[in-house]
């Protein structure tokens, strides 16, 4: 959705996913590694708070954060999930004012919506299973509060149900789910038993993906100070002829663990295992740094380029690739058409820890280094992001560690 709507608003930027269990270091990462700002996601939108330096009043008043951007060293949070909620009702047509809208659940997404609603003059009335949260959620809003047994009394006096509760689950019975009735599921990767049920019964329905959508637009806005291009951000959300790559390909400076990564990943997997640079070596019988003494660099990208495009070609096949392979327009694409590519991102210190006093990398067969290193880092590090789909930072882990990262990740998220 962002990458469209960079492509049709002119925007020179890209947008990937970063992956991490630690919000400490979300925060750091989009420090060092220069973000312009970012999207976050549950169980985070609470825990980035202590390390932001700003925040607007939605998110303030919500008590979550789902957009941050970074200006003048300075991180701000933004909540646009309100925003999201509001406009995907307006913008089908939906009066706010004077209605009476009952809200299911009580997390994040459940204090998006209260506050949306709440802001444009609709009385809410909250409903959890767990009643404490949705009470504490009714306190900062002025809500009304009902436990779940009176769904049935509840839903006679509602004209807008808003379902945040995880997985689509529906707790309101079919028989309550009325042609007058405005529904929206927060759930939509698939088609949840509520949009069904609501679906079935003549209710005007809005799709989960629409509050995607408008958050999204909400963020757009932030990032580049340009109103977004709803139409082509619409198109590419809910374009469903993307497919499953067949293989990953691990890319990233020397030292990032490319190498040893696509080993665990392979036989976590059970998929093949390619290692570009130790197939150039097997192919030629020469060394890496033999290659680049006798023949030089532009021979040895030849090289990489005729072994990238053979394991482009496999099915089922791990690709570690050399740190400098996204140099080469060429390799990115097949790279791309072919794989789901994971960058492995690691710091100055940490690589030079790794490479240690290993001469055979030609590239750093210099006295200085950790200034070599920050001057390709420089060079190449907006090549990894327009290759990638996920980024992985690999300071201070195992490589079984990320292994298992991008396993859960490719398996649940891309």
């Amino acid at each position: 959705m962002f990458r469209a709507a960079f492509r049709a608003g002119s925007v020179d930027a890209v947008y990937l996913r970063f992956a991490s269990a630690d919000v400490n270091e979300i925060a750091r990462a989009a420090r060092t590694m220069q973000f312009h700002g970012f999207n976050i996601t549950s169980p985070y939108k609470e825990r980035i708070l202590p390390f932001l330096d700003d925040m607007d009043e939605a998110a303030r008043r919500s008590g979550a954060v789902n957009t941050v951007v970074l200006r003048n060293g300075r991180l701000t949070g933004f909540n646009t999930d309100v925003e999201g909620v509001r406009e995907a009702l307006l913008r089908h047509g939906v009066t706010l004012r004077g209605k009476r809208a009952l809200v299911l659940g009580a997390g994040g997404a459940a204090r998006a919506a209260a506050l949306a609603l709440v802001s444009r003059g609709v009385s809410v009335t909250l409903m959890n299973r767990t009643i404490k949260r949705a009470q504490k959620i009714a306190a900062a809003f002025s809500c009304r509060v009902a436990p779940v047994e009176v769904i049935p009394r509840e839903m006679e006096n509602t004209d807008i149900l808003i379902s945040c509760i995880s997985e689509g689950r529906s707790m309101v019975p079919r028989d309550c789910l009325t042609r007058d009735l405005v529904v929206l599921d927060a759930h939509y990767r698939e088609e949840s038993p509520l949009k069904r049920d609501a679906t079935a019964g003549k209710c005007t329905v809005i799709d989960g993906r629409e509050w995607l959508l408008f958050q999204g637009a909400g963020a757009f806005r932030h990032f580049t100070g340009q109103e977004p291009p709803v139409s082509a951000m619409r198109r590419a959300l809910y374009d469903d002829g993307a497919c499953a790559k067949k293989n990953i390909a691990l890319i990233g400076f020397m030292g990032t663990g490319k190498s040893a990564v696509g080993r665990h990943l392979a036989e976590n997997l059970k998929m093949a295992h390619i290692d570009i640079d130790d197939e150039i070596e097997r192919k030629s019988a020469s060394s890496i740094t033999d290659i680049f003494r006798d023949l030089g660099e532009a021979s040895f990208r030849r090289m990489e380029e005729r072994q990238i495009d053979a394991a482009a070609g496999t099915s089922g096949t791990i690709i570690s690739c050399g740190g400098g392979a996204v140099l080469n327009a060429a390799n990115v694409d097949r790279l791309r058409d072919s794989a789901t590519v994971v960058w492995l991102n690691a710091g100055v210190g940490t690589i030079l820890q790794r490479v240690g006093d290993d001469w055979s990398r030609p590239l750093l067969d210099v006295q200085d280094r950790r200034s070599e290193i920050e001057k390709m880092l420089r060079l190449r590090t907006d090549h990894y992001a327009r290759a990638c789909d996920l980024v992985i930072n690999t300071d201070g882990k195992r490589p079984e560690e990320v292994a298992g990262r991008i396993q859960d990740e490719i398996s649940t998220s891309l």
